[in-house]
């Protein structure tokens, strides 16, 4: 009798210390894996903006205002797309931008924007130094975590030699078209060339899938 009570006590320990262990790896392994999860998001959805990466959205947007043609760029990452084009009445005027939360953030909190591909970030660059855009990122306070930015803005470039001032020029692909989507595409095409005396636009058309 004894040792049956023993016994049925051993089970009943080992039933208790086993929901325990379930318990602690629910506790802590479940917010690990969906940091490590995260932070895959973030890598990821950074290289989408990352200058030093040639397929990146600014390198694509560069390209097609130099060559022509069109491409689309993707990004599998749960989030929403911004398009300001250069027409608009806001600060955030001829950029595009992506907004996403996570649990994880690569960015200083709370610090506003920040240049990620160059430390000048004059409204006016110089041709043959600076690029035609400035990526930026941002990383504010959410619920259960941050809300993460990555923006493209276009600026002037003067070329010194000419004092010929060249701008890339952000607009709708339609023009009844989103300016917000929470879709996973960007196709880039380039529109018209104008020249107005010493300034020449470059129209870069976004359709946001």
């Amino acid at each position: 009798m004894r040792k049956a009570q023993a016994d049925i006590i051993s089970a009943v320990l080992i039933i208790i210390m086993g929901l325990g262990l379930v318990s602690v790896a629910y506790t802590w392994g479940i917010p690990l894996i969906q940091k490590r999860s995260d932070t895959t998001v973030v890598e990821r959805t950074f290289k989408t903006f990352d200058a030093n990466n040639e397929r990146s959205l600014p390198k694509i947007m560069q390209f097609i205002s130099n060559h022509g043609g069109e491409d689309v760029a993707s990004l599998d990452t749960k989030g929403i797309w911004f398009l300001y084009p250069n027409n608009s009445a806001t600060p955030e005027n001829n950029s595009l931008q992506f907004s996403f939360q996570s649990k994880v953030s690569n960015l200083a909190v709370g610090q506003g924007w920040i240049p990620l591909s160059s430390g000048n970030t004059n409204p006016i660059g110089t041709l043959g130094f600076d690029d035609s855009y400035v990526v930026f990122g941002r990383a504010d306070t959410a619920p259960g975590g941050y809300n993460i930015t990555y923006k493209v803005w276009f600026r002037k470039l003067n070329e010194t030699t000419t004092n010929k001032i060249y701008e890339i020029d952000l607009a709708p692909l339609q023009v009844s078209g989103p300016l917000i989507s929470s879709g996973k595409t960007v196709r880039v095409s380039r529109g018209d060339v104008n020249e107005k005396q010493n300034l020449i636009t470059t129209e870069i058309k976004i359709l946001l899938g």
